[in-house]
């Protein structure tokens, strides 16, 4: 396992080792979302279809952990990514993991990771959701006066 800023993730500064999981954590270590790939972890998140658009001029983020990550820009490129090989995975749930080590696939591990680590962000899996302590953004509170106001506009008719 290793662990980087996510802006030198998005830069590439790392070698390829065959990472197969991803654990994105705040700034302040709170754990916000695991994933996986089962090609590339890098092209999970900035290739088709992946988390976050990032063509040099726009970050876009397409999922719940890329818009939490674009909603915190610029702070977030220095929240940590830790890239995880299966061996890695395997050996952090130890006892946990069932069958003989040559057949377990990354999938059969990510439920294992996310009840482990208890992110905040994942649904699935997720039986103890952890705590996300991240304060809201300029943007976020934005988005939260805009909901409200839409909310009284719709219910709070007299």
């Amino acid at each position: 396992m290793i662990e980087m800023s996510f802006e030198d993730f998005h830069e590439q500064k790392y070698e390829d080792k065959s990472f197969r999981l991803y654990v994105i954590k705040n700034g302040l270590g709170d754990v916000l979302y695991v994933g996986i790939s089962t090609q590339n972890v890098w092209k999970r998140w900035f290739g088709w279809g992946g988390h976050m658009t990032w063509d040099g001029n726009v970050i876009y983020g397409e999922s719940s952990v890329g818009v939490k990550i674009e909603n915190h820009l610029p702070d977030s490129l220095n929240w940590m990514i830790q890239l995880w090989t299966l061996h890695d995975c395997i050996k952090f749930c130890g006892q946990e993991v069932s069958g003989s080590a040559s057949e377990i696939k990354i999938q059969d591990i990510e439920p294992l990771m996310i009840r482990k680590l208890s992110p905040a962000l994942n649904r699935t899996y997720n039986l103890t959701a952890g705590k996300d302590s991240t304060p809201m953004s300029q943007k976020e509170r934005e988005l939260a006066k805009k909901t409200d106001a839409a909310y009284r506009d719709i219910f709070d008719k007299k």
